[in-house]
């Protein structure tokens, strides 16, 4: 069976095959491009869509169009089977990823509070949304969030030679600030395109998934 080309002997880590690399992103991720799937599996193309062509030969997936965007969907008879393939990737990962994860919850905590105060001023004793009229305000919001990156950045990197799936998150972290860095408001906090926060909702949810825990209140 094909593998995704992440995880090798020096890591001590079984590589991931890129049918359940597949089926790990859809079902964490919910509904994706094509695109995405590539980036996220770190395959050719010809690779991703001989096991998609796999994966529709057994049912495993449907097609939605949604906002004028193709996308490709687990199918409801693939629940279970994406259920197995979580599980068993918590297996394998569970340790690293617990090792890092005191770290990654201060670092959460931190992303949380600056994206809201993305979103939101406090103008003496009330919250209101952020116009972006406060050039200077927005500069020290990005420096706190670049600052908390290099953080994460730091911890990203013993993920990333694992799994391509944190390797394409790490460039979509650092992708979404240089973009905020140019001007673009949107690559902060959107969630109609990508931006720094969906990426690190993205990266939150899977690292909780590999420790079998829930998303709770104090995650972004």
């Amino acid at each position: 069976m094909p593998v995704a080309p992440v995880g090798h002997a020096a890591t001590g880590i079984a590589p991931l095959a890129l049918r359940d690399a597949i089926v790990f992103r859809l079902a964490l991720g919910g509904p994706a491009r094509h695109d995405q799937l590539l980036a996220t599996c770190g395959c050719d193309d010809a690779a991703l869509r001989s096991e998609l062509g796999l994966l529709d030969g057994d049912g495993a997936l449907v097609r939605q169009q949604i906002a004028g965007r193709d996308l490709i969907a687990l199918a409801d008879a693939a629940r279970e089977r994406a259920a197995d393939v979580v599980r068993a990737e918590a297996e394998l990962l569970q340790a690293v990823v617990g090792a890092l994860d005191a770290e990654f919850h201060v670092l959460n905590r931190r992303v949380k509070e600056i994206l809201l105060r993305w979103q939101v001023r406090v103008d003496r004793t009330t919250e209101v949304p952020n116009d972006h009229r406060d050039a200077r305000y927005d500069a020290l919001v990005l420096s706190d969030l670049r600052a908390t990156h290099a953080a994460a950045d730091r911890l990203l990197a013993q993920l990333a030679p694992l799994r391509a799936r944190y390797a394409s998150l790490r460039r979509r972290l650092e992708d979404a600030l240089a973009r905020a860095a140019a001007g673009e408001r949107s690559a902060v906090a959107g969630v109609t395109g990508d931006s720094f926060h969906t990426a690190w909702w993205e990266l939150h949810g899977d690292l909780l998934a590999m420790l079998g825990r829930v998303r709770g209140a104090d995650d972004v």
